[in-house]
């Protein structure tokens, strides 16, 4: 904005200007803060999936009806006729995986979700009873 020195603009009139300008710069300053907080906390949350499949240690061969429980997370899931299992909505971050089956001992291995996701493969050792 130009101002015109004009034999009638009084020094008030000036200063007013100045002051509605600066507020309204720290109120567009403000906005824009506010804004890019939001979206470092958003990207602070981003959530991905946890994937992976559990086998039998000694033979390879594919479990299903395993139960896994991922603490940290406070989901659980069991695995599929294929083996394979997935927690959705996982937060990245370290977390204990713990996998329990019928005639096998229990698992447990701390994992990592990375912000991009991550999978796991879980064999489990027979148990001896």
């Amino acid at each position: 904005m130009i101002i015109s020195l004009r034999h009638n603009l009084k020094i008030e009139d000036i200063m007013n200007w100045f002051k509605k300008t600066t507020i309204f710069s720290a109120f567009i300053l403000l906005i824009g803060m506010t804004v890019m907080a939001g979206n470092a906390v958003a990207q602070e949350t981003a959530e991905a999936s946890l994937t992976g499949e559990v086998v039998d240690a000694s033979t390879q061969e594919a479990l299903s009806g395993v139960g896994l429980t991922l603490e940290g997370a406070d989901q659980e899931v069991t695995t599929s006729e294929d083996g394979s299992f997935t927690f959705d909505m996982v937060s990245a971050g370290t977390y204990t995986l713990k996998a329990t089956a019928e005639g096998y001992e229990d698992w447990q291995q701390e994992v990592e979700v990375k912000e991009g996701g991550g999978s796991v493969t879980v064999e489990m050792e027979p148990s001896d009873y």
